[in-house]
C-alpha cells in the first residue's frame, strides 16, 4: 500500500512538472511596461514649481509635498532649517498665494512655554519630497482627504 502511495505521489509531481513548461513573458512581470532586459529611461525628474499633480496631489495620509525644489534648502541641520524661515507661522490658517504653514502636529511646547518645532518633525525632506510633473506609477483609488 506504501509503494502505491508513493508511486501515485511521484506521478503526480513527474506530472506537474511536466505541466510547467510554459513559462511566462518577462513583459508581465511588475509594474514597468517592457521586457526585463530593456533599458527604460524614464522620465527626467524636474521641480517645476505647479506643484503636486495626480494621485501625488490627493493622497490619502500622505505627507504634503513641496510645490517648490528643495535643493537650495538642503542640507537641512540643527543649525539650519530654511524651511522655518517661510513655513514657521504656528496658529496662522493659510490665506490664498501665502507658503502652507507647518500643522499643529509638529510643534511641541518649548520650557518657555512657546510652540516650537518637534525634534522629531525637524528634518522636513524626510516626509516631504518636491512635487515633479512625472506620470502616477499607480493609479491612487484610496479616498480623498478633507480639505
Amino acid at each position: 500500500m506504501k509503494r502505491l502511495a508513493l508511486i501515485v505521489a511521484s506521478s503526480l509531481v513527474i506530472g506537474l512538472f511536466a505541466c510547467a513548461t510554459q513559462s511566462t513573458p518577462d513583459t508581465q512581470f511588475g509594474l514597468v511596461k517592457g521586457g526585463a532586459q530593456e533599458v527604460l529611461t524614464p522620465k527626467a525628474f524636474t521641480a517645476d514649481g505647479s506643484g503636486a499633480k495626480g494621485a501625488a496631489e490627493t493622497a490619502y495620509l500622505m505627507p504634503a509635498l513641496s510645490k517648490h525644489d528643495n535643493d537650495p534648502y538642503l542640507p537641512i541641520t540643527v543649525d539650519k532649517n530654511q524651511c522655518l524661515a517661510c513655513h514657521d507661522k504656528p496658529g496662522q490658517a493659510k490665506k490664498a498665494g501665502d507658503p502652507a504653514p507647518i500643522p499643529p502636529s509638529h510643534y511641541t511646547k518649548a520650557a518657555d512655554g512657546k510652540q516650537k518645532v518637534a525634534g522629531a518633525r525637524y528634518k522636513c525632506d524626510l516626509c516631504h519630497a518636491p512635487a515633479a510633473d512625472v506620470p502616477d506609477l499607480v493609479k491612487n483609488t484610496g479616498p480623498k482627504p478633507k480639505r
